[in-house]
This record gives C-alpha cells, structure tokens and sequence, in this order.
C-alpha cells in the first residue's frame, strides 16, 4: 500500500472508531486514548491526521453534510418544481439520515456546545448558513416565478430551518412517536400551502431582503 493510502486508510479508521466511541460515551467523555486503542493506531497518529478531537468531529459533521447536499442535489435536479423540490426533500430524506445513525445526537451535541464556544461556532455556523441560503435562493426563485407570494426570504428559509431541524430532534427523542416520514410529507405541504401565491387577489409587497 502507498504511504498516501495508508495515511487515507488511518484517518478514515481514526473517523469509524471515533463515531463509534461518540456514539457509545457522548463527545466529552470519548477520549483521544480510547478513540486510538479503538483504532488500533498511536496518538501521534491521531494527531498527524487532526489538531484535536473537536477538528475530528467537524471532520466527521463535514462527511455527513456533503452527503446531505449531494442528496439535495439529485433531489433538486430531479424535481420539475418547488413544490416537487420540497416534498421530495421530505419524502425521501430519511435514508441520509439513517445513515449518520447514532451519530446525530453526537452533531446536535456539538451544535450546543458551540453556542459556549466562538472558536467552535465559527466553524459550525457556515453549515446552518448554507442550507438557509440554499432555501433563501429557492423562495426567490419561487417568487419570480409567480408559484410564491411576495414574503420576505429569509424569514421564509429560516422557518424551513425550523421545521426540519424541530422534526429532526422529535424524531430522535422519539423515533416511534410517529411516521416520521409521513410527517415530514405533511409538514412540507403545509409549508407549500403557506408560500403559494395568491392568484386570485394577485396582491403582491415590497418586503423582498
């Protein structure tokens, strides 16, 4: 094996063992020790691939989200509409989620912490602005269309926001509460109903930010 996969190869196994360890202990209690041991690797291992636990974890959030946004990219490019775009968000989300696994409450974990944390905020923060900016651009784009009532973006986008991250932790503090998928679908449509231009009265305002 090349020296450039084997360091590829130690780093990702440094990623597994420490989801693992996060899952099993939470962030804080996990330490570097017991994430090497797992891996079977040396400290000075661990600290040739990362500065610290915490660039671990962004490592480990980072991996996530590109997921996410690869999946919202096919979404996007398959959908003929907003209204399509948003329901098949909705719709289809949940193996993306599955797939972080035990690992969600390990990023919430993180995203409270970093409410204490500036150093650590400025890291966490450019992810939620992303996916804010992201349904910023839809809203606009409804708009121009004509599919969306005039109503201020950003405040649009930031209850999206709210509504996917609140049925998120809902689905995580009780995932046999409900039909999480179903949920989500209603949720959407809901939200849609709310935005849909109103063609009969054709009012529009100039709140547009």
């Amino acid at each position: 094996m090349k020296l450039k996969e084997k360091g590829a190869a130690s780093k990702n196994k440094l990623l597994k063992s420490a989801a693992i360890c996060f899952s099993k202990n939470g962030f804080d209690a996990a330490s570097v020790d017991e994430i090497c041991r797992h891996a079977g690797l040396s400290k000075g291992g661990f600290y040739h691939h990362f500065a610290s636990k915490q660039d671990l974890i962004i490592e480990l959030l980072n991996q996530w989200l590109e997921r996410v946004d690869d999946y919202i990219k096919s979404t996007q490019d398959s959908s003929k509409n907003m209204q399509e775009l948003f329901t098949n968000i909705a719709g289809k989300a949940r193996p993306v989620f599955v797939e972080a696994g035990e690992q969600l409450p390990i990023f919430l974990e993180l995203w409270i912490k970093s409410s204490r944390d500036p150093e650590l905020k400025e890291k966490t923060i450019t992810f939620y602005k992303r996916y804010l900016d992201f349904f910023k651009k839809v809203i606009n784009e409804g708009i121009d269309s004509g599919v969306v009532r005039e109503v201020n973006p950003v405040a649009a986008s930031r209850i999206i926001m709210a509504v996917a991250v609140g049925l998120m932790m809902q689905g995580l503090l009780d995932p046999d509460g409900a039909d999480w998928d179903k949920v989500a679908r209603e949720s959407s449509a809901i939200l849609i109903g709310g935005l849909a231009a109103d063609r009969v009265s054709g009012r529009k305002s100039k709140i547009r930010n």
